[in-house]
């Protein structure tokens, strides 16, 4: 295996975790309480004067309960996605001149489960991930606490038969450059909880995601929004994590948008950003939301360690 093939799946595995930017919640605006409605008459002297008649008291309609601000309205949407852990998704990603679509399953009820397979077929990239996958497909598999890439091909018999490529955290932040845990955000709960602490939510109004109506919200994030954001639903240890990725690929600014349904789940979000290896634009929409996510880590000895790959690039093994 050459050293190309290397290459080529560390930018896979960083168009990846490009797209696990996480949303966090500004809460600013829950604190703001409605000023007291102000006394319009004066209160009148006592007289001597015989009583008047009592009139009859009109009825009054009762007020419509305020409005949530966008921030508060999404920190409900957190706590209703949460709670559903699972959904089918449908992704594509854009980095440069690399197009990557992506369909599977993933659960977030204890750090980030599942499987997507991402299409690369029409991008430069299928022919270089081709000598590791056999294919224009790249299967991955997500458990808990690692990632893994299903090999076909030459890079089967290379490694005596083995199938999984297997990336530990450590891997996955030195391969994707950013230095920090990317599996952890990569579902649609930190995805909103990100857009809040920008602090710059707003509601953009109705459209039509998947055939039903959503409520579109934008926002932009830059890395002082990040400093500004401490104590408003991530920790310090997430919001300085989000501020390296950031750092680390370039990006100065970045355009965060979610669309919700009437269940108050997330159906599409979408990010775009100029980075280091050029302009990120992803889209993704979750569905079918609570549908089974059972995934099991590969048998130990049906899987590489990226140190092997490592070894065979740096000994030329194979053309």
């Amino acid at each position: 295996m050459a050293g190309t093939r290397k290459t080529a799946v560390a930018v896979v595995l960083a168009a990846l975790a490009l797209t696990a930017t996480a949303c966090n919640d500004n809460n600013d605006d829950s604190k703001k309480a409605a000023p007291a409605a102000p006394t319009t008459a004066a209160a009148q002297p006592t007289t001597a004067a015989a009583p008047t008649p009592t009139a009859t008291p009109t009825p009054t309609t009762p007020s419509a309960p305020a409005k949530l601000t966008p921030a508060l309205f999404l920190e409900q949407v957190t706590q209703k996605t949460s709670a559903a852990k699972s959904a089918k998704v449908d992704e594509t990603i854009a980095i440069g001149e690399v197009t990557m679509k992506g369909k599977g399953a993933v659960s977030w009820a204890d750090g980030l489960q599942g499987e997507i397979t991402m299409d690369l077929s029409g991008s430069p990239l299928a022919k270089l991930l081709s000598v590791v996958t056999g294919g224009n497909s790249a299967p991955y598999r997500y458990t808990k606490d690692s990632m893994y890439l299903r090999m076909g091909g030459d890079a089967v018999d290379t490694f005596g038969g083995r199938h999984w490529l297997h990336y530990s955290k450590a891997d996955i932040a030195k391969a994707s450059g950013g230095g920090t845990d990317q599996l952890k955000n990569a579902d649609p709960v930190q995805g909103v909880r990100t857009l809040i602490a920008s602090g710059k939510v707003t509601e953009v109004g109705q459209e039509t995601v998947g055939g039903k109506t959503a409520t579109h919200y934008s926002g932009e994030l830059t890395a002082n929004d990040i400093a500004k954001a401490s104590g408003k639903g991530l920790s310090q240890d997430e919001l300085d994590k989000i501020k390296d990725n950031l750092d680390t690929a370039g990006i100065t600014s970045e355009q965060l948008d979610v669309w919700v349904d009437a269940n108050q789940l997330v159906v599409k979000r979408t990010e775009q950003a100029d980075t280091k290896a050029g302009t990120l634009k992803a889209t993704v929409t979750y569905s079918d939301y609570g549908t089974p996510v059972t995934t099991t880590a590969p048998d130990p000895s049906d899987t590489v360690e990226l140190a092997e790959l490592a070894k065979l690039d740096k000994g030329g093994a194979t053309s």
